[in-house]
């Protein structure tokens, strides 16, 4: 903790190495990644700076599993991701701000049952991506200014949950390409350039309550398109107004962890103000 460490090959590398923690520290200007953990597990990653390391901020890599990635600051990775894991299960990545990286925000590559939540991501050349990657919780994240906010290839990209993610101002909102058997609900993707969702050879992916204005080839459960569209927060039918009942449902699905905290707040202003 409270280290100061640039210009090195890896800022921190663990190898073989758990229960650790790593904290408080600036990791900038390295050759490699900020931080490296190689088959290394039960360790916790918090609140660090990382700015400007040449290839990952943070990577996990050959089975490091139930780590947990906290509170980061990750700006301006040059060559590669903010954090990728690589055939690493079970970890938690939460509450990270992660900006300006070259390619991924956070990148998941032949990882499962990761959870993927909180975290504040803005302007890297995809948002979140999954390569081969199954049954990861992707949760209540805000993505903005990326090429892609949420982007998920490949066959074995499946059976992952994405749920109450805000994704705005993206060229694409979520992208699916030949990835089946995933549920997205009530996610909030609006005003992305050229299309809010957009599929590929992808299929049996369902969910429901998104709200969307251009919905491409995505259909919710029981509707054409998306269940909302990008207008008043909170307004299920449409008419530019949040009811009392409306906003009862909106909180529940609060609740839930459906929608985020900013989500709700706007839909009782919006009702406070009729």
């Amino acid at each position: 903790f409270n280290n100061t460490i640039s210009n090195n090959s890896h800022g921190i590398y663990l190898d073989y190495s758990s229960n650790n923690t790593i904290t408080n520290n600036t990791i900038e200007s390295n050759n490699d990644d900020g931080i490296l953990l190689y088959t290394s597990s039960s360790n916790t990653i918090t609140s660090n700076t990382i700015n400007s390391n040449n290839w990952y901020g943070i990577r996990l890599n050959y089975f490091s599993s139930y780590n947990t990635i906290i509170g980061n600051t990750i700006n301006s990775t040059n060559n590669d991701d903010g954090i990728c894991l690589s055939g690493s299960s079970n970890n938690t990545i939460t509450r990270n701000t992660i900006n300006l990286n070259n390619w991924d925000g956070i990148c998941l590559s032949g990882s499962s049952n990761n959870t993927i939540t909180g975290n504040t991501i803005l302007d890297n050349g995809e948002g979140i991506a999954l390569w081969d990657s199954s049954s990861n919780t992707i949760t209540s994240n805000t993505i903005l200014d990326s090429y892609y906010g949420i982007y998920l290839s490949d066959s074995d990209s499946s059976g992952n949950t994405i749920t109450g993610n805000t994704i705005l101002n993206n060229y694409y909102g979520i992208r699916l390409t030949y990835s089946s058997d995933n549920t997205l609900n009530s996610n909030q993707v609006c005003s992305n350039t050229e299309s809010d969702f957009y599929l590929s050879g992808a299929t049996g992916n369902s969910g429901g309550n998104n709200t969307c204005d251009n919905a491409g080839d995505w259909n919710d459960e029981g509707t054409t398109g998306c269940t909302y569209s990008c207008g008043v927060k909170g307004d299920s039918n449409g008419d530019g107004v949040v009811s009392d009942f409306e906003l009862l449902s909106y909180i529940d699905q609060w609740v839930q962890g459906e929608v985020t905290d900013f989500d709700v707040l706007e839909a009782i202003d919006n009702w406070a103000t009729g």
